[in-house]
């Protein structure tokens, strides 16, 4: 069985669905899926199957626990270790089927669903790390593992599981073990209650504009938010989502100041809205249970606990490249906030706020760079950039993706790709779902219904999920750049899944260290920007290429705006990190006071904030980057490093790079600690210099 780390448990969801009336052999979850290369059968699952699958997956994994622990014969790496990871297998699946759709398509009796089995799973896991006769095996073979002659990878899944059940409590007195069981089921259910209070807020956060408060916006976008009126019963009206993929486009691009503030502060204030909805008493009590699960390990904050088990290692060393990096992003912001309050004063504007940023910014764009958003959209439909991400494949690793009409999805939307070696050979399938919808979570994410199983010989299942603005009828997806960009983003981490070659299922693919895992998709979205790609496939409706001039200018803004981007991801990242190294909670805590103060302490100007406030902070809150949202710029570090090597060898589309990158990135997992996955392909550990040259902040 592969068991999910402790927070990750905590953080787990899933639930109670009405008793269905026909038998278990009925239901479409249980026995085997006689579908194409056995996919869910998502066809023919309804909300109902879930929690009888739910129950009897758990009734066989306990067996299959109970049974490992139970054993006579002394333990061994083969009849505790791997028996371990062949354990659980329908709860394994049940549960990547159901969280799939909870996350992308949460329906009411879907996130019913969620709320009422989070408690029983988190229960579930606590039972299995905390079984003393299945710690007993593991701390008997990690107390000789020396003397094992273990393989490489098996000394590796020895020594993760066994700091897995000591993170989880294993260890402890009874005492602290059980007041650690009722800690992650309460945590699980919190982070099930945040994430539905984030999305509920939103869709009641979408705004109702006037024909005049739409001015600026292109015909595509007002046509979507007519139709989305028209379906609320606001006929003549303009609906606008409280999305990040209508939110930004609005800032950039809508010349009602008035309007921009509107749609600004729906945006920003999800979740902290003081209604039902409102987050911050949530975020108060979930702040308050990891520190006491840190300090019932032996941690002197939640930040300690968690970074034991990164590439940084402690919150220090985070802290001190976050500062580093935001420091350069400030200086470059200030330069940047004096440029556009040249143009704000034509009309009569003293003082930037957050919704005039974006606005005129995208001003000086077109000033400086001739580089008009509107301008450069119809050349990226979504087709056109996934030819691009085709080519990208095919040229570095030569894989090759074709799409296929038979699989069953769980929304008619979703799109399925089998992908396959240059010799043919099938490698796993990829699910493709790009578009928003009001059942979505936030954000744009990969999952895996199946991961890379070396001991059972399974292929990878591997989805993409974003949340682009859907065309209106008739009309193609047009993407803006930072859309494309997304899109390769995701892929990389779709390749993580898909390249993986482990043995043991646990150590596979995206599970690896938290400021290791963003590693691959940043690195994958270089290519996107690579002018031979965007010759090739950046064309407008009628196949015309996007003309030399508009692509000399994206290629020349490249680093434009960049103290401001930077400025907005670290202040998120640094208010993550200060919330979660508090060593003791204030009687008098309260979320947004301690937001504000940190945002002070650090000069984060106020026009600029966070691209993430706490009140819908998914990452931290329903996802698994609590204290961890410093991960991307940390793996900006070793992607900005990494395609050095490329840019070394003289091209950009080395073969002999990419075999290198995927031997020894793609392919192994956390079959070996991440810093000498990196060394293996670069030679060296990373610097901070390539990241500042490439964001032009050096």
């Amino acid at each position: 069985m592969t068991l999910m780390t402790p927070a990750l448990a905590a953080e787990a969801a899933a639930a109670k669905a009405p008793a269905a009336a026909e038998p278990l052999s009925a239901n479409p979850l249980i026995g085997e899926w006689m579908t194409p290369d056995g996919v869910p059968p998502y066809d023919r699952i309804r909300p109902e199957h879930y929690m009888p699958a739910f129950e009897e997956a758990m009734r066989l994994a306990r067996h299959d626990m109970n049974m490992i622990g139970a054993q006579r014969s002394a333990p061994t790496f083969a009849n505790t270790l791997e028996r371990m990871e062949k354990a659980g297998e329908l709860l394994n699946r049940t549960s990547a089927v159901f969280f799939n759709v909870a996350s992308s398509h949460a329906t009411d009796e879907i996130q019913k669903i969620e709320g009422e089995i989070t408690p029983k799973l988190a229960r579930f896991q606590s039972e299995t790390y905390l079984d003393k006769a299945l710690f007993n095996r593991i701390d008997t073979l990690y107390r000789k593992r020396e003397t094992l002659k273990l393989e490489p990878e098996q000394l590796r899944l020895l020594e993760v599981t066994h700091r897995n059940f000591v993170r989880a409590g294993a260890a402890l007195p009874e005492e602290g073990r059980k007041r650690l069981a009722a800690i992650d089921e309460e945590m699980a259910s919190l982070n099930v209650t945040f994430g539905q209070k984030v999305l509920a807020d939103q869709k009641a956060g979408d705004v109702l504009l006037t024909a005049a408060e739409m001015a600026g916006m292109p015909e595509g976008f007002r046509a979507a938010a007519a139709t989305r009126a028209e379906a609320a019963g606001k006929k003549g009206g303009y609906l606008v989502a409280a999305t990040r993929s209508e939110f930004e486009p609005f800032m950039t691009l809508a010349t009602d100041r008035a309007a921009r503030e509107k749609v600004f502060r729906a945006f920003d204030n999800r979740g902290d809205n003081g209604n039902a909805n409102d987050t911050n008493a949530t975020i108060r009590k979930m702040v308050e249970l990891r520190l006491e699960r840190a300090k019932l390990l032996g941690y002197k904050s939640h930040a300690d606990f968690q970074l034991v088990t990164s590439m940084a290692e402690t919150p220090e060393a985070a802290s001190t490249l976050l500062k580093q990096v935001y420091e350069a992003g400030l200086r470059r912001a200030a330069q940047e906030e004096a440029d556009l309050l040249k143009l704000a004063a034509a009309d009569g504007i003293t003082k930037l706020e957050p919704w005039d940023w974006r606005y005129y910014s995208e001003k000086l764009r077109i000033e400086r760079y001739n580089l008009d958003e509107t301008k450069l959209k119809p050349y990226l439909p979504l087709e056109g950039m996934l030819n691009a991400l085709k080519e990208t494949n095919e040229r570095l690793f030569g894989l090759k993706m074709v799409e296929r009409k038979d699989i069953p999805t769980w929304h008619p939307e979703v799109r399925t790709f089998d992908v396959f070696e240059a010799d043919g050979k099938r490698i796993g399938l990829f699910y493709a779902d790009w578009f928003a919808r009001p059942t979505k979570q936030p954000g744009a994410w990969m999952n895996e219904i199946r991961g890379q199983d070396g001991l059972r010989g399974l292929s990878p299942q591997v989805v993409n999920n974003c949340n682009y603005t859907p065309p209106a009828a008739g009309e193609p997806a047009l993407l803006s750049f930072d859309d494309a960009e997304t899109l390769f983003h995701e892929f990389g981490h779709a390749l993580h899944g898909l390249l993986s070659n482990t043995r043991y299922p646990s150590m596979a693919g995206t599970n690896v260290y938290r400021d290791f895992v963003e590693f691959p998709s940043q690195v994958y979205e270089h290519w996107v920007a690579e002018r031979d790609i965007l010759s090739a496939h950046a064309r407008n409706a009628a196949g015309e290429p996007m003309p030399g001039d508009l692509l000399d200018a994206l290629m020349k803004a490249r680093n434009f705006n960049q103290g401001y981007l930077t400025v907005q991801q670290l202040a998120s990242a640094l208010v993550d990190m200060d919330l979660h190294r508090l060593e003791s909670i204030p009687d008098d805590f309260d979320a947004k006071a301690f937001e504000k103060a940190t945002l002070e302490k650090y000069g984060v100007p106020s026009a600029i904030g966070m691209r993430h406030r706490l009140a819908h902070f998914g990452h931290l809150f329903s996802g698994g980057y609590s204290a961890g949202y410093y991960a991307y710029t940390w793996a900006e570090v070793l992607e900005a490093d990494a395609f050095d090597k490329w840019k070394e060898a003289g091209d950009v589309w080395s073969r002999e790079v990419a075999k290198s990158y995927r031997d020894n990135i793609l392919a192994v997992g956390n079959s070996r600690p991440p810093q000498e996955s990196y060394v293996a392909f670069r030679g060296r550990m990373p610097t901070p210099e390539a990241l500042l040259r490439n964001r032009g902040l050096n």
